[in-house]
């Protein structure tokens, strides 16, 4: 009780993420939120940790997340930076979260969201190409192996979430290696929603994924992002954030 407190009186920043971010929402979508918060001084200068706090309802039985459930997940900012100088698909969307699903930003938040240029660079190709190459495999799976989404697979032949989530992260890839930035709601979010909703076959997403792959090499070939992120800069950015936030909070 006493970290989850910490994270919700420390939150810096909170936004709705998943696929009412993307425009991909069907009537079956749950609800997932992200958020970041400071921890107090004795959770970085003490012996004490709490990397991220877990808010999540589950209003079905379902292995798999359904309409009625809710992810929600707040990371401290040590954590966040963390994984957003290694370019992880799902941190680095936060920097680019659009009004509307932005619930709460604060001036450490914008700070950080601001920053963005720092984190981004070449290691996008690596980490969402990596990414999208674990749900195709996925994707691979025979029906009577699968796991939580068979009813899917027995509709569609498919698990058309893993498909829509492989040609999300190539499209996403795209957009970082050509302009250092991401549209959101995608770009691209009425065909990701109709491969959610099964609306291709198989096939047919396996071969737009390998057209989005060959784009994506090419891409990278002449990308001029900086090949890795500015971690001199990043490093001064969190303690800064960190320190003002206790001298005006007094944590």
């Amino acid at each position: 009780m006493q970290e989850r407190d910490m994270a919700i009186n420390n939150l810096i920043y909170k936004a709705q993420i998943g696929s009412n971010l993307y425009g991909t929402v069907t009537k079956d979508s749950d609800k997932d939120y992200m958020g970041i918060f400071i921890p107090n001084k004795d959770y970085i200068l003490g012996n004490k940790r709490c990397e991220q706090v877990i808010l999540s309802e589950k209003n079905s039985k379902s292995i798999r997340n359904q309409k009625g459930d809710i992810d929600f997940i707040i990371y401290s900012l040590p954590k966040f930076i963390h994984l957003a100088t290694g370019n992880n698909p799902n941190i680095v969307e936060l920097f680019f979260v659009n009004h509307t699903n932005e619930l709460f930003c604060n001036e450490f938040g914008k700070k950080l969201k601001e920053s963005y240029k720092l984190f981004i660079s070449k290691r996008v190709y690596h980490t969402f190409k990596g990414y999208s190459y674990s749900q195709r495999k996925k994707l691979e799976i025979k029906k009577e192996n699968m796991t939580g989404r068979k009813e899917l697979a027995e509709q569609f032949g498919y698990d058309t979430k893993f498909a829509s989530h492989l040609l999300r992260l190539l499209v996403e890839c795209q957009q970082l290696l050509l302009e250092g930035r991401l549209d959101l709601p995608l770009l691209q979010n009425n065909l990701i929603r109709d491969v959610k909703l099964g609306k291709y076959d198989l096939q047919w997403v396996l071969n737009k994924a390998d057209e989005l792959e060959k784009s994506v090499d090419r891409i990278y070939e002449t990308c001029q992002l900086q090949s890795s992120p500015d971690v001199e800069s990043i490093n001064k950015l969190q303690i800064e954030l960190i320190e003002e936030f206790w001298r005006k909070n007094d944590k």
